[in-house]
């Protein structure tokens, strides 16, 4: 904003803080803030214009005594092998399925 001459007075909602992607998205739905920070898939969803500014990588983090548990499992299952699952999750726009599933890191 400070490259351009853009005050943040100047910025319809910039003192207003929101805690989610679709909270912020909702808030620009509706003229209450003429941008915000958010995901993809939120813009998408309230049909809203959409510029990317980086790439950002979601890890699950699970301890690891809870990591052969059966409903670990199960949701491991879905993320790694539902064709439909992941169809689903690229459709929503944005993230990149390629490691989804994968275990990166194992520390006991």
């Amino acid at each position: 904003m400070r490259e351009h001459g853009i005050e943040p007075g100047d910025v319809k909602g910039y003192e207003r803080e929101e805690y989610t992607h679709m909270g912020i998205a909702s808030a620009v739905l509706t003229g209450v803030a003429d941008t915000g920070l958010a995901i993809l898939a939120a813009a998408r969803a309230l049909n809203l214009d959409f510029i990317p500014v980086a790439k950002e990588r979601y890890d699950i983090a699970i301890p690891y005594k809870f990591f052969e548990t059966e409903m670990l499992q199960n949701i491991l299952n879905i993320i790694r092998k539902d064709t439909e699952f992941r169809v689903m999750v690229t459709k929503l726009g944005g993230y990149d399925i390629t490691d989804m599933g994968k275990v990166l890191y194992e520390g006991r």
